[in-house]
C-alpha cells in the first residue's frame, strides 16, 4: 500500500508542479506514522519540494493535500506540523486493490522502459556435466528474465559456449588418455587432467561406437577427435539438464565462432588503431590500467594464441553490436577480479558506462543428514545438478536456489527440501495454493463462490493485510527486476503465506449464517490463490490444487 501512496502523491506533484519537481519527489518518505491518529502514512514530500517551487513547506503541503483529497483512496488527506502530509486510507482503497488483483495482470508493469537487456548465465565449460553452482546461476537468470519480461524490459538469454582454447584441448587428452587405459595401455593422466567418471564413459562410447580407430590416428588429431567428440556429448548433457531443470536460451553463443569468424583479430584491430596495444616480453597487451584496472592484460601470448581474454572482449564488442541497451552477466562469485578488466577494455571501445552489469553468484553448499556433500569438478567427485534433480525434485531445487540473495553463500539442506513440514518453505508456499483450492472447492460444494459485491465487509486488520499483501506482488517484481534480485519472489511469497495462514486460523471463510460475508472473504481466497500461483509460475515452480 505505502508505494501506492506514493504513485499518488507524485501524480499530484507532476499534476501540480510539473516533472522537474516530481523527480525530487521520487526522494521523499512514505512512512508509517508511530501514532495511528496521524493516518495510515505520512510524508516529508512538501520539505522536499519546498526550495524547488520557492515556498514554503506547509503551504506546498496545502496544495498537495487540496489535490489529494479527491483521490478515492484516501477517505482523509490532513496537513500537520511545519509540512508534513497525513493519509488516512478509505475502505475504497483496498476493494479496489482487490478487484484489480482478481481481474486484471495488476503485477505487470513498464519500470524497464521498453530497455533491451542481453541476460548471459550459466556458460559453463563443455568440459563436464553441469555442477549445483551452475544451476544456481541457471535459476537465477532464468527466474530474472521472467521477472524482467513482466516489469517492461524486452530481454534476452544467452548461453556462452566455451568451446575453443586450453581446456578443450585438456578435455580431450584426458578422453585420449583413459581410451588408452581402457585397452590396457599403462599411462598416467596429467594432475590438472579431468578425472570424473564420465571421462571414462566418453572414452569408451567413442572407441566402440563412434572411432574404433582412434588409438591408431598420431596423437594430436586423436586428441582434436576426443576434444571434438567429448565437447559435442557434453553439450547435450548441458541442454538435457538445464531443460529438466526448465531452464532455456534465445541463443547459444560458440567462443569458437568468434576465433573462426576473425572477430577478435578485428576487435583487436579497432584496438591498435586507438593506440591502447603494445608489445612486451613478445606478447601483446592491452592497456586497460587506462580505465580503472589495476595493471595492463595480454590478449595474445608469446606462442601467438590468444587469451580467453581476448575473447572475452570480441565476445561482448559483439553484444555491444548488436543493439542491446545493456548487458547483464552472471557469473560464479570466483570471477570478481576478472570485472575491472573486461569494464576496461569495454571503455576502451565506447561501451556506455555501465552497460555490462554483473551478478555474482556465490557457493552453494550441500548438506545431509546434518554432514556437507563435498565437491570438486577436477577430481570428479562433484555433484553433479542431475543428480540434485533426482534427489528431491525440480520445484524444491528451483526454489531453494533463491532463498537467499545471489550474492550470499547458499547451504541446500537436502533433508529439509523433501520433507513436508512447514520447515520446507516450498511445500509452505504450495500448500498454501493447495489450502486456497481446497477451500474454493468446498465452497463451491455448498452452493458459495467468490463475489465482489459485498467487499466493504472485508475491514479487519487480517483482511487488509491480505489485500495489500497480493498487491505488493507488483512492487516486488519492480524492485527485483531493478536491483537485479529474483530471491525477492520467494522472500514474497513466504511472507504471503504466513500472512495467509494467520487469517485462515482467524477467520472463519465459509459461514453458513453469513452467505454474504462468505463469498467476500472467498472473492478474497481467490486473490490470493491467484497470487501466491502467479509467483510460482514466476519461479517455474508447480502450484498444486491437492497435497
Amino acid at each position: 500500500m505505502k508505494e501506492l501512496v506514493r504513485e499518488r502523491i507524485l501524480e499530484a506533484v507532476t499534476s501540480v508542479y510539473g516533472d522537474d519537481a516530481a523527480a525530487v519527489a521520487e526522494r521523499a518518505t512514505v512512512e508509517k506514522p508511530k501514532k495511528s491518529e496521524f493516518g495510515d502514512f505520512a510524508t516529508n514530500v512538501a520539505f522536499l519540494l519546498a526550495k524547488v517551487v520557492r515556498q514554503n513547506p506547509r503551504v506546498v503541503a496545502q496544495e498537495l493535500a487540496a489535490k489529494l483529497s479527491g483521490v478515492e483512496e484516501f477517505e482523509k488527506v490532513e496537513v500537520a506540523g511545519g509540512g508534513f502530509i497525513n493519509f488516512f486510507l478509505s475502505q475504497k482503497a483496498y476493494e479496489n486493490l482487490l478487484v484489480q488483483v482478481v481481474e486484471t495482470d495488476f503485477y505487470v508493469s513498464d519500470v524497464g522502459g521498453g530497455e533491451k537487456v542481453l541476460l548471459e548465465y550459466v556458460s559453463a565449460n563443455p568440459t563436464g556435466p553441469l555442477h549445483v553452482g551452475h544451476g544456481r546461476g541457471a535459476v537465477v537468470g532464468d527466474v530474472l528474465y521472467r521477472i524482467m519480461r513482466l516489469t517492461g524490459y524486452v530481454p534476452e538469454r544467452e548461453f556462452y559456449i566455451n568451446d575453443a582454447g586450453r581446456q578443450i584441448r585438456l578435455l580431450g587428452l584426458s578422453i585420449y588418455l583413459r581410451a588408452k587405459q581402457l585397452k590396457g595401455e599403462n599411462v598416467e593422466l596429467p594432475e590438472d587432467a579431468y578425472r570424473g567418471d564420465y571421462i571414462v564413459e566418453l572414452a569408451k562410447k567413442l572407441l566402440e561406437e563412434v572411432r574404433p580407430d582412434l588409438l591408431d590416428l598420431p596423437e594430436e588429431e586423436a586428441v582434436e577427435v576426443a576434444a571434438q567428440f567429448g565437447k559435442e556429448e557434453l553439450l547435450k548433457e548441458i541442454e538435457a539438464d538445464l531443460k529438466k531443470l526448465r531452464v532455456e536460451f534465445d541463443n547459444w553463443f560458440s567462443e569458437k565462432s568468434l576465433h573462426d569468424s576473425g572477430k577478435i583479430e578485428e576487435v583487436l584491430k579497432l584496438l591498435e588503431e586507438k593506440g591502447l596495444l603494445y608489445e612486451k616480453d613478445g606478447a601483446l597487451w592491452l592497456k586497460t590500467t587506462l580505465f580503472g584496472d589495476d595493471k595492463d592484460r595480454v590478449v595474445k601470448r608469446s606462442t601467438g594464441e590468444y587469451t580467453y581474454f581476448a575473447a572475452d572482449i570480441a565476445y561482448h564488442y559483439d553484444k555491444l553490436k548488436r543493439g542491446y541497451d545493456r548487458a547483464v552477466d552472471v557469473w560464479g562469485a570466483d570471477h570478481h577480479g576478472y570485472i575491472p578488466r573486461v569494464e576496461a577494455a569495454l571503455k576502451a571501445l565506447g561501451a556506455p558506462e555501465g552497460w555490462l552489469e554483473v551478478v555474482l553468484i556465490q557457493m552453494v553448499k550441500l548438506f545431509k543428514g546434518g554432514k556437507e556433500v563435498k565437491m570438486s569438478k577436477r577430481k570428479g567427485d562433484f555433484v553433479p545438478l542431475r543428480w540434485l534433480m533426482e534427489q528431491v525434485g525440480v520445484d524444491p531445487v528451483r526454489f531453494f536456489f533463491l532463498l537467499k540473495r545471489h550474492d550470499t553463500p547458499l547451504d541446500f539442506d537436502l533433508d529439509l527440501a523433501v520433507s513436508t513440514s512447514s520447515d520446507n518453505p516450498v511445500y509452505y508456499v504450495q500448500y498454501a495454493h493447495a489450502r486456497l483450492c481446497s477451500v474454493l472447492d468446498k465452497a463451491k460444494e455448498r452452493g458459495f463462490l467468490p463475489s465482489k459485491e459485498n467487499l466493504d465487509l472485508l475491514s479487519s486488520d487480517e483482511e487488509r493485510k491480505l489485500i495489500t499483501g497480493c498487491y505488493q506482488l507488483k512492487y516486488e517484481l519492480q524492485q527485483a527486476a531493478q536491483k537485479r534480485e529474483p530471491h525477492r519472489l520467494t522472500y514474497y511469497l513466504i511472507e504471503l503465506a504466513s500472512t495467509l495462514h494467520r487469517f485462515y486460523n482467524k477467520h472463519k471463510v465459509i459461514n453458513e449464517d453469513n452467505p454474504q460475508l462468505t463469498r467476500a472473504r472467498l472473492y478474497l481466497v481467490e486473490a490470493v490463490r491467484k497470487t501466491v500461483a502467479t509467483g510460482l509460475a514466476i519461479l517455474n515452480v508447480s502450484a498444486p490444487r491437492r497435497m
